[in-house]
């Protein structure tokens, strides 16, 4: 039988940055004022914000798929681990517990 290295901790951990990163890319409810960074900058700020609108859409969709990818594995891997043992031992009804 091959033996499968999986770096879940790594994967699980990637999952929490996507989401923070997903947390983080809505500017406006983070509190983003345009008139708070002074007026040169103002206009080109809610020029930004505004235009940014359709790219953080996009953004969020992609983490939010690459994020349940993360989870999805780390648990299909903790369940595989969990049947492997398992039936090792016997409590699984499968030939290894058996013998």
């Amino acid at each position: 039988m091959a033996e499968i290295d999986m770096p879940g901790a790594e994967v699980e951990r990637m999952a929490q940055l996507i989401g923070r990163v997903m947390e983080l890319v809505d500017t406006r409810s983070a509190g983003f004022d345009a008139v708070a960074v002074g007026p040169p900058l103002a206009a080109a700020g809610r020029d930004f914000d505004d235009a940014w609108s359709d790219g953080r859409f996009q953004l969020k969709r992609e983490c939010k798929g690459l994020k349940e990818g993360c989870e999805a594995i780390v648990k299909g891997f903790a369940d595989a681990d969990r049947e492997m043992a398992a039936t090792l031992k016997g409590d699984g009804g499968g030939a290894g517990g058996n013998r």
